[in-house]
């Protein structure tokens, strides 16, 4: 194997590993995406079971 062939092989080899870098980061941020809409989703659930309660209270102080 010539010097050249081998610089080419080292430079292919450089660039799959970016590229695979660049992939685990790219999930890592989809994975980061979901988790914070699923924080997002559940506070929502939260304030409307707030939101709910008080309504009903509400209700029934008009009673």
């Amino acid at each position: 194997m010539s010097e050249n062939e081998k610089q080419i092989a080292k430079l292919a080899l450089l660039g799959e590993s970016i590229g695979l870098f660049g992939q685990a980061i790219t999930t890592l941020a989809a994975y980061l995406a979901l988790e914070e809409e699923k924080i997002e989703e559940d506070q929502l659930a939260k304030m409307q079971e707030q939101i709910d309660y008080v309504l009903k209270e509400l209700i029934q102080i008009k009673k």
